[in-house]
C-alpha cells in the first residue's frame, strides 16, 4: 500500500494551492483528480478579483482575458446604476487554463498527481486514512496522515469522515455566446426574484464579441436561464448560439467545523464562497495555503487529530470568518427582498453621487465589507426600511 504525508481530494484551485503549500512545507504529497485534467468540467463563471489573481502566485499569462473596472445593475423595474473606477477591480479569465497552472505549480513544488482517479471512499485506521481510489479492477488503497478535501460543492468524503454540509447550496447555469456587448470593461447584474431568485443573473464580457450569460437562484438553474435568454434584456443582443455551457452548484455559509479526525475541508467544500458574489476563488486560495502549511505541520507531528487540525480553523475564520458572515446576512437580505424594494434600493443608488463614489474607490469584490460598512451609515431612510426587512425575515436571517 502506498502511504503519503498528505491528500488532497481534487485538482481545483483550492486544492492545488493547498498541496503546493504541503509540498512546500516538507510534506510527501498525493492530489486525486476524477476527471482526465484539470479545469474541466468548468464550474465558475471565470471573474476573479484583483487579490485572487495574487493570491494565485501566478503571473498574469494566457488564463487572463480581459480586465472589469465596474458593473452595470440592473432592477427588476428597469432602474439602472453604473459603477466604474479607474483602476482595474477584475480579470475575466479561462478556467481551464489558469487551473491547469495551479496544479503544474504543485507539481514542480513536489506533490504527486494522478490523473482519473477518484476517491470512492475513506476509512480511519489508527493515527491514518486509507483511501479507496478508482473503480472496479483499477481500485486500490493509499495510506495518508491527513486528508484535504478540496472535492468541490457535494464533498461526499468530507461528508463521509464527519464535516456537515454548508448552510445552502445554489444552482447556477451559465452559456458562453456571440453577444453585442455595450461596454468591454463592465459587468451586467440582473436583479429580480422572476430572474433569479435569491441571487442575481449576469452579463460578463469574455473575448471580443463573446460574453458569459447565467444566473444562480435557490432553484433548478437552466428554466430560468432559458427564460432569461428569451428576455427582452438579452435577446436582442445575441448574435449567435451557444458555445458552450456551465452549469453546477454554488455553496454558501461555511459548516460549523471544518476539520474532523484526519481530514481538512477547504473551498467549496468547506463553503468557503463570498456571499455577496458568489466567487470562491479568493476564499479558496487564501484558505487553501493555510490548510497546506497546518496539514504538512501535522503530518511531520504525526498527529492527524481533530484538536490538531482545529489550528487551520482557527486561522482560517481569523482571516475570512467575518467577512464571509456579514456576507452572508447581506445576501440573506437581498434574497428576502421584493422587486419594489429592489428598485427601490437601486433608485437610492443612482440618486446619490457621493455614495457612487465611494463604491467606486472602496469597492473590492474580494472583500466587500468595507465599502457595506461605509456605505450603510449613509443610507437614510432606506437604512431603516433595511432594518424592517431584517425584522421580518429574522428567523431565516439567523
Amino acid at each position: 500500500m502506498e502511504r503519503y504525508d498528505v491528500a488532497v481530494i481534487g485538482a481545483g484551485p483550492a486544492g492545488s494551492m493547498a498541496a503546493k503549500k504541503a509540498a512546500e512545507g516538507g510534506a510527501d504529497v498525493v492530489i486525486f483528480e476524477e476527471h482526465p485534467r484539470a479545469g474541466w468540467p468548468v464550474q465558475c463563471a471565470g471573474l476573479f478579483g484583483v487579490r485572487a489573481l495574487e493570491e494565485s502566485e501566478l503571473p498574469p499569462a494566457k488564463f487572463v482575458i480581459r480586465p472589469v473596472r465596474g458593473a452595470m445593475f440592473i432592477s427588476p423595474g428597469g432602474v439602472q446604476i453604473a459603477f466604474k473606477s479607474q483602476e482595474v477591480k477584475a480579470w475575466v479569465v479561462d478556467r481551464r487554463i489558469f487551473d491547469r497552472a495551479l496544479l503544474a505549480e504543485a507539481a514542480r513544488s513536489g506533490a504527486e498527481v494522478m490523473i482519473r482517479s477518484p476517491v470512492t471512499g475513506l476509512v480511519r485506521e489508527g493515527d491514518r486514512s486509507v483511501l479507496k481510489v478508482g473503480h472496479s479492477v483499477d481500485r486500490q488503497n493509499i495510506e495518508a496522515r491527513v486528508v484535504i478535501s478540496a472535492e468541490g460543492a457535494g464533498a461526499r468524503i468530507a461528508r463521509s469522515a464527519g464535516i456537515d454540509p454548508v448552510r445552502e447550496i445554489l444552482s447556477s447555469a451559465q452559456v458562453e455566446l456571440p453577444f453585442e456587448i455595450e461596454d468591454p470593461e463592465m459587468v451586467e447584474v440582473f436583479l429580480g426574484r422572476d430572474v433569479a431568485p435569491g441571487f442575481f443573473a449576469w452579463a460578463i464580457p469574455a473575448s471580443e464579441g463573446v460574453a458569459r450569460v447565467g444566473l444562480s437562484c435557490r432553484n433548478n438553474a437552466c428554466p430560468y436561464l432559458k427564460r432569461l435568454l428569451k428576455s427582452p434584456l438579452i435577446r436582442s443582443r445575441i448574435r449567435g448560439g451557444p458555445l458552450h455551457l456551465v452549469v453546477g452548484g454554488l455553496p454558501l455559509g461555511p459548516h460549523a467545523s471544518t476539520v474532523a479526525e484526519g481530514i481538512i475541508a477547504v473551498g467549496d467544500a468547506a463553503g468557503q464562497v463570498k456571499p455577496t458574489s458568489g466567487g470562491g476563488i479568493y476564499p479558496g486560495l487564501v484558505c487553501a495555503k493555510i490548510a497546506g502549511k497546518v496539514a504538512a505541520s501535522a503530518a511531520r507531528e504525526g498527529d492527524a487529530s481533530a484538536t490538531r487540525l482545529s489550528e487551520y480553523e482557527r486561522r482560517w475564520r481569523s482571516e475570512l470568518g467575518r467577512e464571509l458572515r456579514l456576507g452572508m446576512i447581506v445576501h440573506r437580505m437581498r434574497a428576502c427582498m421584493n422587486d419594489r424594494e429592489l428598485d427601490d434600493l437601486v433608485r437610492l443608488l443612482a440618486d446619490r453621487d457621493d455614495l457612487i463614489r465611494m463604491i467606486e474607490e472602496e469597492g473590492d469584490i474580494d472583500r466587500p465589507s468595507r465599502a457595506i460598512k461605509k456605505a450603510a451609515p449613509r443610507m437614510g431612510l432606506f437604512g431603516l426600511s433595511m432594518v424592517k426587512i431584517l425584522l421580518r425575515n429574522y428567523r431565516t436571517l439567523k
